[in-house]
């Protein structure tokens, strides 16, 4: 999978969901700080400040997920990090320092740490896994040490709840970290096998191109009121390729045959194997007196030179009318008119479907 689905398809959803419970898990803290409050006013606003910084990221995210995913995910690691860490230093620091009992004085915050880690490391890819143990580290390993240096405040009933929320929690964090490393690299192998099982559903074996789904699903991709047009090859007298040299020979003409026509065309266009010995191109944006032009620059780049073992090979195009990628099967059912008339006037030439509709005309004259 590429780097633009793999972020529409797991990326950007995830990171939608992280913001989500965070904005939710600062809703609550914000109404539990007022209800019960402390002495220290920060605790008034900080919550409130934390949910302010990751609404603005959500609605930053919203406005260009594609291209701004990693930068909010970063500086949501980024707030995370120079919101809670500092609380915590300062409050280990000063209790440290005796300014007051740790136990009393340290915010009921350790879930939202908790959970905005954890949320991290299962939600994010596994790149972002530093972030989120270096963030759980600065605030886990300050209060665990002063907890297990200070016995007296440790056996009090709020720093068991401290050791023993920090301690498993960590445990937890390092367990996770390898454990999500394992499920990624098997998410990462499912989603290999489920991108190639589509490319081979989708392409030809045999030369590589798209077949008739592959190409359905390339002209899903465009806008219906696209201007276009469908050149429909068949190669002449392929019977008798394989009827004298074999299969083998075959499947090897048709190989290059494919190679020759990718080399054509600049622009844009969608080429498939449509079946046997025909190939049909849809040209999109094409100029209205050009079709016929190009078609000969295919028709050129396919009987230029010999093919390996078979020597020259030649191809009967056909041109459909411009029209709207909408009425594709109008067009191909033009270009395959435009194929039997090439046929019928002695292969090796390029025929508009124009052409089939003034054939009666010439006959009377």
């Amino acid at each position: 999978m590429d780097d633009r689905n793999d972020q529409k398809n797991i990326l950007i959803p995830a990171t939608y969901r992280l913001l989500i419970v965070t904005l939710l898990s600062s809703i609550i803290y914000t109404v539990l700080f007022n209800i019960y409050s402390t002495p220290f006013t920060i605790h008034a606003f900080q919550p409130g400040i934390i949910f302010f910084l990751h609404f603005t990221l959500l609605i930053y995210l919203y406005k260009n997920p594609i291209r701004r995913v990693h930068r909010v995910i970063n500086a949501y690691g980024a707030v995370i990090l120079f919101t809670t860490v500092p609380n915590t230093l300062y409050f280990t620091i000063s209790a440290w320092q005796g300014d007051w009992r740790f136990v009393d004085t340290f915010p009921p915050f350790s879930g939202m740490i908790i959970l905005t880690t954890t949320l991290m490391m299962l939600m994010l890819p596994e790149k972002y896994n530093k972030l989120a143990v270096i963030t759980w580290i600065l605030n886990a390993f300050p209060v665990l040490l002063f907890l297990l240096t200070h016995q007296e405040e440790l056996q009090t009933p709020r720093g068991y709840d401290l050791l023993f929320l920090f301690g498993p929690a960590s445990l937890l964090i390092l367990l996770i970290v390898p454990y999500q490393r394992g499920i990624n690299s098997h998410m990462n192998k499912i989603v290999f096998d489920l991108q190639h099982s589509q490319q081979a559903a989708e392409r030809d074996f045999l030369t590589d191109v798209y077949n008739r789904r592959g190409l359905e699903g390339w002209l899903n991709n465009v806008n219906p009121s696209t201007k276009a047009c469908v050149l429909l090859m068949d190669i002449d007298h392929f019977k008798a390729v394989n009827d004298r040299f074999g299969h083998s020979i075959g499947d090897r003409v048709l190989i290059e045959f494919a190679s020759r026509l990718r080399t054509v065309y600049q622009g844009k266009y969608g080429l498939a194997r449509w079946g046997g010995e025909e190939f049909l191109i849809v040209i999109l944006n094409p100029k209205a007196n050009k079709t016929k032009v190009l078609a000969e620059l295919f028709r050129s780049a396919i009987n230029r030179l010999p093919y390996k073992d078979v020597g020259k090979v030649t191809a009967s195009i056909g041109v459909s009318s411009i029209n709207e990628i909408k009425h594709f099967s109008t067009m191909v059912e033009e270009a395959d008119k435009a194929v039997y008339f090439g046929k019928d006037n002695g292969r090796d030439q390029v025929a508009l479907y124009r052409d089939t509709l003034e054939k009666p005309q010439n006959n009377v004259d």
